[in-house]
């Protein structure tokens, strides 16, 4: 006992021989918390693709991105993340071709 009452120890208590290397745990896809800035993205996509709506398509690209940017694991959310982009390009896309085809034709 030290003098305090405390118990002396001398050398390295670490044994070598217990440490083990750290194994990644493999990420199932059924495993994984839904990622909301991905859902919203293909929630807003769809209602801008539909309804040829600016805003929603504008709002889905900022979700689509957002989710792309924070991805926890990328191997198992790239396929929700690039579906939900393009279903916002789509609606971008679909949007602003009603406005050029109308700008056309009120001017003819």
């Amino acid at each position: 006992m030290g003098s305090k009452g405390w118990p002396v120890i001398k050398g390295d208590p670490r044994n070598p021989e217990g440490i083990q290397a750290y194994k990644k745990v493999p990420v199932k896809e059924e495993d994984q918390d839904p990622d909301f800035r991905a859902l919203a993205s293909l929630g807003l996509g769809m209602a801008g693709l539909f309804t040829k709506n600016q805003y929603f398509s504008w709002g889905a690209l900022f979700c689509a991105v957002s989710a792309m940017c924070c991805m926890i694991h990328p191997e198992v959310n790239m396929k929700q993340a690039t579906t939900a982009l393009m279903f916002s390009f789509s609606g971008l896309a679909s949007s602003y071709i009603k406005v050029y085809q109308t700008r056309g034709a009120q001017q003819k």
